[in-house]
């Protein structure tokens, strides 16, 4: 034979291995035989855990029949079974969580999704949205979440009725996105500081101003605040004070100054009546 083996030589061959095999089992005794039916007894469960699996993929046992959702406010069910492809009778083993969460996440409202399946026909969703705070220019009106983040543009559905961001820029966001966005959670500061020191609606906060000297304030009835860089809350305080004295006057103002650095204590009033075009009053402290 060309290849160096005749048919006699490989049955010898085939029957010496037989021979060492029960060679070993009668000399090393249980031993051998527990190894080879551990191996016969894995091969087995690999193979039906694979029967098995496919078997699940198709069953309709495992068919979906309802998606609850949770934390739902702004973004709507319908919006997110659209983006997520979820249907009815769709298999739940060959859903992908995570790649559903991805997909649901790519609406604008949405901050966080936590997809799971519950066994053996459902899925449930938990949602966590932006929480609007403000409204901030950057060439187009964009939403602020709490954390200064712009996540949105404004539509017209969108109904909010927050105090405005000005003073910044887009080419500024787009240089330098987390400079700007410490900027908005200064105004934002500045925004949960004003209701908790001066709650009513009499002089309700419209819009808060960044500039490079610090912030300025306008109300929903024109008044100018302007109160600089540094110790917003000291100022806001004295704000609550001078308008108190003002109303006790009878008088109104257009612009209150609390930005004096030379002497931070002062405060510079310009009368809306113009009977006084200014009045400037010592430390209010």
């Amino acid at each position: 034979m060309a290849f160096g083996k005749n048919k006699k030589r490989r049955h010898l061959d085939t029957a010496s291995r037989n021979t060492a095999v029960k060679g070993a089992v009668r000399s090393h005794g249980p031993r051998v035989a527990k190894a080879l039916g551990l191996t016969v007894a894995t091969a087995a469960l690999v193979w039906g855990g694979i029967e098995l699996r496919a078997w699940a993929r198709v069953s309709p046992h495992f068919a979906l029949e309802s998606v609850t959702f949770t934390g739902l406010e702004r973004a709507s069910r319908p919006e997110l079974l659209k983006l997520s492809g979820l249907a009815a009778g769709q298999n739940l083993w060959s859903l992908e969580p995570a790649a559903l969460a991805k997909a649901m996440g790519q609406h604008p409202w949405v901050r966080t999704v936590e997809v799971t399946r519950r066994f053996p026909r459902g899925v449930s969703v938990e949602v966590l949205e932006h929480a609007p705070a403000a409204l901030a220019v950057l060439g187009d009106l964009y939403v602020l979440d709490e954390e200064g983040e712009p996540f949105k543009r404004v539509t017209p559905g969108d109904g909010l009725d927050l105090p405005l961001v000005t003073g910044l820029e887009r080419d500024a966001y787009v240089a330098d996105a987390d400079a700007v966005r410490a900027r908005f959670r200064e105004a934002l500061d500045v925004t949960r500081a004003y209701a908790r020191l001066l709650p009513g609606r009499s002089e309700r906060l419209s819009e808060v101003r960044l500039e490079n000297s610090g912030l300025a304030l306008v109300t929903a009835t024109g008044q100018e605040v302007r109160l600089g860089a540094g110790d917003t809350e000291v100022k806001l305080q004295r704000l609550a004070r001078v308008r108190r004295e003002l109303s006790t006057r009878g008088l109104a103002a257009a612009i209150i100054r609390l930005d004096n650095r030379a002497r931070p204590g002062w405060v510079a009033v310009r009368l809306s009546s113009g009977s006084d075009s200014e009045r400037s009053g010592g430390s209010t402290q």
